[in-house]
């Protein structure tokens, strides 16, 4: 199911909205729209784990050994592999 929303829109915002459709970007202005909105909703679901992250660190805070741990992981793993030290 679909609803209809009506959105108003500048005319420099309309304008450069149809330039994008005219250079084969979108098909049309609902799909150039629809396009938006998912960057949108896709950045707001970022955020939301984001903010989950630093609740979590908030809470349960990363003891300083593990982040010495992971370096010198990270560190063996590169000179494994021929790179220089970090």
């Amino acid at each position: 199911m679909t609803t209809q929303v009506p959105v108003r829109l500048t005319e420099s915002d309309l304008t450069a909205l149809d330039a994008a459709i005219a250079a084969g970007r979108f098909a049309n202005r609902s799909e150039a729209l629809r396009a938006g909105l998912d960057r949108i909703l896709r950045e707001e679901r970022e955020r939301e784990i984001d903010d989950a992250y630093v609740a979590g660190y908030a809470k349960h805070p990363q003891k300083d050994w593990i982040g010495e741990l992971g370096l010198a992981g990270l560190g063996a793993f590169d000179r494994a592999e021929g790179g220089s030290p970090l």
